[in-house]
């Protein structure tokens, strides 16, 4: 999957955006996920973390489809794969 729009990797946070990154810190992932999955989570919330921290102008695509590729393995985890589909689309980014 490409996503075919830079839109969403240039938006600029606002600073309660900002504020919350702080949050990203201290998330813990959900013990029994697999390895894979976890890895995936993990590499976005930091990306995501690095580019507000360091006020960076985008984040890499692949860092989003990577996640998307990787939580589609597993349809138990259906509901955030949508959830994340629906912001995409609610931002005209797919």
């Amino acid at each position: 999957m490409r996503l075919g729009s830079e839109k969403y990797w240039k938006l600029k946070m606002s600073p309660e955006d900002k504020k919350s990154l702080e949050r990203l810190k201290t998330l813990k992932i959900k013990d029994g996920l697999p390895e894979d999955l976890k890895v995936a989570i993990l590499t976005f919330l930091e990306q995501a973390y690095i580019i507000g921290e360091y006020d960076l102008p985008h984040m890499p695509p692949e860092y989003m489809e990577n996640l998307l590729k990787t939580l589609a393995k597993y349809p138990e985890h259906n509901m955030m794969t949508l959830s994340l589909i629906e912001i995409l689309k609610r931002e005209d980014l797919l």
